[in-house]
Formats: C-alpha cells, sequence, structure tokens
C-alpha cells in the first residue's frame, strides 16, 4: 500500500501500487473482443505514452543530503514538469498502530491486576468493592501500559478521566504518549493524597501529548512510600450535547468585484443561506481609496446578519511573515473591531520548495502564525486553513495540525471530498482534538474544476541494484532511470526507488460539474452526521465556482 498527498488540496490516501499489465486486467474484467475492453485499453495506452512523455531527467532545488529521505513529483494537468518537493528523515521511527475504543467509559483499572504494569510497584486486589491497592516507593515510578496486543491507545475521543480513591501520601498521576514513552518521559495530569474523587479534564494533557498515541499511565510516590487505594480509573467520552446548527460560508477571492458590487455578493450568499463570507484582502500596493472601498464590506455584510472575515495567505508568508502582518494591522486601523468577523489565512506552505526537509520549514509556519496573532492583538479572531493531513507530519515531535490549533481562535480544514464517507474519515483527528481543546473546526467542500494531478514518491534506496532513479548531485538533476555502475567523470549520485505513483481523479476531489443542490445536500449531511461538537460549519470553495454550478 502506499501514501500520496496532494498538497494543494490537502490529499492522503492509500492504494494498493503493485505494478501488473493493463491488459491482463481489462480482458480478466470485461473481455478482449468487445469494444469496451478496446476502449479501455486505448485509455491505458494513452495514459502509459503520457507517462513516458515526462522528462527523464528533472530539476532537483537543492543539494540531497544524507538528511532528505524522500521526493515527490506532483504532476498538473497536462504540465510535464512537476513540483519537487523533498521530505527529510523522521528523527524517530513510525509508532505503532492505535485502536480506538468505541465504549463513552473505558476502563484502566483491570490492567493493574492482567500483568500490563511495569516499574516496581506491588498491588493486588481487595475482593470488596474490587479495589485496586498499590505500593508506590520512590524514586522509580510504576505504572500501566495502555497497549493492547502492540498496539498503542488512541484515546482522543475521551475528554476526561475519572479517578476516585484514597492516597496515604502523596502520589501523581502522569500519562505518556509514544514520543514522551521514547524519550522516557511522561506528562503529569494531577497529584491527589488523602480521598479523592476527581473528574480531571484531559485539555492540558492534550496540548503536550498525542493522546492518538497514549503508551502508559505513570504512577508516581512524592515525598516517601505511598500506598494508592483506587477504586475508579477510567476514561469518560462526554456524551454528544445539542449544539446551534453549523454555518455555511463562502470564500471571495475577487475582492473588486465584491466591492463593486456587494449587494449582488450578499444576495448570492443568503440564497444559499450562508452566514459566512470571507473576503480576500487588497494587495498590499492598492491605494487608500481602495483599502477604504474594502473596509466598508464589513459593516455592510453585518447589517445584513453575515459574517464576514478578511482573507489572505500564500506560501511565501512564512519567509517574510512582517509582509503579511503589515496587511492585516493595515486592515484594522480601517475596521472597526465589532463589525469584522475575523481574519483568515490559507498560507499553503508546504508548497515552498523544502518545506518538509526538515524541522525549519514548520516551525517558520507557527512562527508566522504566532506573528499574525501578535499584529491581530486580541481586536477580532484569528482562523487558520490547513489540509487534513497536517494531523500526520509533526515539529518537535508534535502534530503541526494540534500545534495551530493550539494557537488560534478556530480552524478551516480542506476535507475535498465527494462521498461523506471520506469526508468524515479525513477530517476526524482534527474534529477531535478541536473538540478536547474546545476550537471550533470547519469543513470544506470544493466546486472549482480542477485537473487531473499524478503524484510520484521515491524513497532512498542504499541497492544500487534495485534503484530505479538517481540524484546526480552535482547537477542537481532527478534522473528516472536505473542509476548506472561508473559515471565519467566521477560524481556523486544519490540512489532512489519509486515507492509508489497515484492519479488523482477531479471527480473523487470536487463538485465541479454537478449541481447547486449536490452541493447543499452535501452541506446538510455533513452537518446532520458529524458527531463533534467542535464541527462549527461547511465553507464553500468558492462563491464563483458554486454559482457557476447548474441548479
Amino acid at each position: 500500500m502506499g501514501t500520496w498527498k496532494t498538497e494543494k488540496m490537502g490529499t492522503e490516501h492509500k492504494m494498493n501500487t503493485e505494478h501488473s499489465s493493463a491488459r491482463v486486467e481489462v480482458c480478466s474484467s470485461w473481455g478482449c473482443g468487445g469494444p469496451v475492453a478496446w476502449g479501455l485499453l486505448l485509455m491505458f495506452a494513452f495514459i502509459l505514452q503520457s507517462a513516458r512523455a515526462f522528462p527523464e531527467e528533472i530539476v532537483v532545488p537543492a543539494s540531497i543530503s544524507s538528511g532528505v529521505d524522500e521526493i515527490e513529483l506532483h504532476y498538473i494537468g497536462e504540465n510535464p514538469v512537476p513540483e519537487v518537493s523533498l521530505k527529510g528523515k523522521a528523527d524517530s521511527p513510525l509508532p505503532p498502530a492505535s485502536y480506538q475504543p468505541s465504549e463513552p467509559t473505558l476502563e484502566l483499572l483491570p490492567g493493574f491486576s492482567q500483568g500490563e504494569r511495569f516499574g516496581t510497584c506491588e498491588t493486588h486486589t481487595e475482593r470488596v468493592g474490587h479495589t485496586t491497592t498499590i505500593h508506590l516507593e520512590p524514586p522509580v515510578p510504576c505504572g500501566l501500559r495502555l497497549q493492547r496486543q502492540g498496539q498503542l491507545l488512541d484515546a482522543l475521543s475521551y475528554t476526561t478521566l475519572h479517578l476516585r480513591g484514597t492516597a496515604t501520601g502523596r502520589a501523581t498521576f502522569s500519562l505518556a504518549d509514544h514520543e514522551t514513552d521514547r524519550r522516557q518521559d511522561n506528562v503529569p495530569v494531577i497529584t491527589v493524597t488523602g480521598p479523592f474523587n476527581l473528574h480531571v479534564s484531559l485539555r492540558e494533557a492534550g496540548r503536550r501529548l498525542d493522546l492518538r498515541r497514549l503508551s502508559a499511565l505513570v504512577l508516581r510516590a512524592d515525598g516517601g512510600v505511598v500506598q494508592l487505594a483506587l477504586e475508579e480509573c477510567t476514561l469518560i467520552r462526554e456524551p454528544d450535547t445539542a449544539r446551534s446548527s453549523p454555518g455555511v460560508g463562502f470564500w471571495v477571492w475577487d475582492y473588486r468585484a465584491a466591492i463593486m458590487d456587494p449587494h449582488a455578493v450578499i444576495k448570492a450568499c443568503q440564497n444559499a443561506g450562508c452566514s459566512r463570507l470571507l473576503i480576500q484582502i487588497p494587495a498590499i500596493s492598492e491605494d487608500e481609496t481602495l483599502w477604504a472601498s474594502y473596509a466598508t464590506l464589513f459593516p455592510f455584510a453585518k447589517a445584513r446578519h453575515i459574517d464576514a472575515f478578511a482573507l489572505d495567505g500564500y506560501p511565501e508568508a512564512i519567509q517574510e511573515p512582517g509582509v503579511l502582518a503589515a496587511k492585516v494591522k493595515r486592515l484594522l486601523a480601517l475596521v472597526h473591531w465589532d463589525v469584522i468577523a475575523g481574519v483568515q489565512v490559507d498560507i499553503e506552505p508546504y508548497l515552498v520548495p523544502g518545506f518538509f526537509a526538515d524541522e525549519s520549514g514548520p516551525r517558520r509556519y507557527l512562527e508566522t502564525i504566532d506573528r499574525l496573532k501578535e499584529a491581530i492583538a486580541g481586536r477580532t479572531r484569528l482562523s487558520v486553513v490547513m489540509p487534513f493531513w497536517f494531523t500526520s507530519p509533526t515539529v518537535q515531535g508534535r502534530p503541526i495540525a494540534y500545534s495551530v490549533i493550539d494557537r488560534v481562535d478556530e480552524v478551516a480544514i480542506m476535507s475535498y471530498r465527494t462521498e461523506i464517507d471520506e469526508i468524515l474519515a479525513i477530517a476526524d483527528d482534527t474534529l477531535r482534538y478541536g473538540t478536547l481543546a474546545q476550537v471550533p473546526v470547519w469543513l470544506a467542500v470544493e466546486t472549482t474544476p480542477l485537473p487531473v494531478e499524478r503524484h510520484v514518491v521515491l524513497r532512498r534506496e542504499g541497492r544500487r541494484e534495485v534503484a530505479d532513479a538517481y540524484v546526480d548531485d552535482d547537477r542537481h538533476r532527478l534522473v528516472m532511470e536505473p542509476p548506472p555502475r561508473s559515471v565519467d567523470p566521477p560524481r556523486r549520485l544519490v540512489w532512489f526507488r519509486v515507492h509508489h505513483r497515484v492519479a488523482v481523479r477531479p471527480e473523487r476531489v470536487t463538485f465541479a460539474g454537478r449541481s447547486r443542490t449536490e452541493v447543499r445536500a452535501m452541506v446538510k449531511t455533513i452537518a446532520q452526521e458529524t458527531p463533534n461538537r467542535s464541527l462549527a460549519g461547511v465553507l464553500i470553495h468558492d462563491l464563483k465556482g458554486f454559482l457557476a454550478l447548474q441548479e
């Protein structure tokens, strides 16, 4: 199985990448004598011919250091020149898979008597009340492994740790995830002494741990020998509570059209049942007159019960965040705080070459968000658009998505899919963390036309005989063919192997070519079938694309 990501659309999927003959597959499925089969054969031949049309040598944007482990080629439409991105080696090995319990209350206490303990503590279970008594001696901590058959515990759906019992002395409960456990560390949750019956929020622990990958519950005696009689030790999933109806919003990129005819924009929004508009900020080079006209859009929308957000962002902002911050400050100097609903930034930093080559790229991205937060200075909300797969890459051991959520007032996820099951699956981790962190999460659907995209991912290979591509590091060229035994004059070659190839069909991602009725139905379905309290609404990309659809 291979994993691919469309950076601009925020896509990650798995598919089989085993090579097989297109003709054999078609013939076995359809028979070779019919017109359908020959049509499919011609289609496959066209795809293979197109693949061969791509250049065999591709410019690599940087030297392939020992830290670069992966190269991704992203072909858009018929363009034979791909976007090239480099990815560094992971700082730590990938964690084991996690199991995700579904019960509303997860009992942890039985584990102390089932051989899953670690450390030097002694435990026994009393028959009366099923109390587990634990003897703790400093300084060595002990605890309970939360893994099941080698899998980590995905506890992100749980918001509360319930502890009840009695402690003679002081005992501290801590949690460890895969990363902290690897460093032989943990995060304290609560210290108890005497009788206790506590419901501890996991929100603060979730800011320091990845609750999807819990590995251990750690107990420590503070200041002496402790006897801990535990009657209750459970994780609790809060029941779904009533929430206001999720909102609907549109992205508007043409600020000139919005300024020229704000009535038309508002009417289109109202006719679609929307409650939010996110309108592109003018270029910094535009004159004061246009900026002043743009500023009038916010009170105009508010008077008609529409929340208007200022919208901006571009990948290069992580290199010069001061420019984007200056635009935000300029706008807020023109707009009163009570008429602007917020500022939303759509940076897409992964489009900067080498963004994932090391941690400096993700760190600059988070620093840019901090810089924008300082520029806003609490005068309005800060919203950030992210791809859903930002829950996977980490910076300083923490998922990028969760680091963003910890900094902002809300997020919008590019959950571009045309099937509800896929939308809910790819947005699940962000929605669950949004619920824990109490940060609103907007999902998004796409309506603009998109080209076919192809992704080729290559991984570094140490064996020349199995490599099917190489980088000529002296010439900064990726050559898509097996490496030669030698080159004259001698040059440094770095070997790679194609890990997987994937074609992304636009009909799976965008509603372009379909109807407004289908888009409305999807928005309604998302609102009905998403159980997470963090769901704030659905954004549609974009108003122009939506209005171009047939009714």
